[in-house]
C-alpha cells in the first residue's frame, strides 16, 4: 500500500492506468477522506479552545457545545469535500462525453486527496503555533469578546505564518489537481485536454478565490 500511495503522488498516470483494470473500490478513498476529516477536526479543536476561552465561566456549557459542534463539522467536512469534488468532476466530464461510473470517479477523487493529508497536517501545525502563544484575557462583556475576536482575526490574517499557510494550502491543492487530472482521464476515458478542463475549471476558480483572499491579507 505504501508503494501505491507513493505512486499516486509521484506517478499518478501509471497508478490509475493500472488501477482502472480492477473493479472500483471506495474503501481506501473513504479512509483517506476519514483521515482528512480527523486532521480538520484537530485544527478546529485548536481554534475552538481559543474561542471557548473567551467566554465567561458561567457560559462553560456553551463553550463545550461549541467545541463539539465545530469539531464534528470539520470532521464531516473531510467526507463532504470528497463527495463534492467527485460529483463536480463527474458532472463536468459529462460535457466531454465521459464514460465511466460515478463510483470510479469517487475512487480517483479520494486518492487525489492524499496531498490534502499532508497539507492538513502542516496547516494544523501552523494553527497551533499561531494560537498557542496567545494569551486570552478574562472577559465578562460582549464588547470585550467582540474586541478580542477582532484582534484574533487580525492575527490569523496578517501574521506571516498565516500567509505562508495560505500559500502552502494552494500548493497542495494544485498537487491534488494534478492527481485528479490523470484520475479522471482513466476513470472517465477522457483525453488529457478534457481531463485537464474537467478538473482545472472548478479547482482553478477555487485557487483564484484563495489567491484573492491571500492578497487581501497582505
Amino acid at each position: 500500500m505504501e508503494t501505491g500511495f507513493l505512486q499516486v503522488l509521484l506517478n499518478p498516470a501509471r497508478f490509475f492506468e493500472a488501477r482502472i483494470r480492477d473493479e472500483p473500490s471506495l474503501k481506501v478513498p473513504a479512509l483517506i477522506a476519514l483521515i482528512c476529516g480527523l486532521i480538520g477536526a484537530v485544527s478546529a479543536l485548536i481554534m475552538a479552545d481559543v474561542t471557548t476561552a473567551m467566554l465567561p465561566a458561567e457560559m462553560g456549557g456553551l463553550g463545550t457545545l461549541m467545541v463539539v459542534f465545530s469539531t464534528a463539522v470539520a470532521f464531516v467536512g473531510g467526507f463532504l469535500a470528497w463527495i463534492i469534488y467527485g460529483f463536480i468532476f463527474h458532472i463536468i466530464s459529462m460535457v466531454f462525453k465521459g464514460q465511466g461510473s460515478l463510483n470510479r470517479t469517487l475512487e480517483v477523487t479520494g486518492y487525489g486527496l492524499i496531498p490534502q493529508v499532508f497539507g492538513g497536517i502542516i496547516g494544523s501545525i501552523f494553527s497551533y503555533y499561531l494560537l498557542s502563544g496567545l494569551t486570552v484575557p478574562a472577559m465578562s462583556s460582549a464588547e470585550e469578546i467582540a474586541a478580542f475576536s477582532e484582534y484574533l482575526v487580525t492575527v490569523l490574517t496578517t501574521d506571516p505564518l498565516a500567509q505562508v499557510a495560505g500559500i502552502v494550502s494552494i500548493l497542495f491543492l494544485i498537487w491534488s489537481a494534478n492527481i485528479w487530472i490523470f484520475g479522471m482521464k482513466y476513470a472517465r476515458n477522457l483525453s488529457t485536454r478534457d481531463a485537464t478542463l474537467t478538473v482545472g475549471i472548478p479547482v482553478g476558480i477555487y485557487v483564484i478565490y484563495l489567491i484573492i483572499t491571500l492578497i487581501g491579507w497582505l
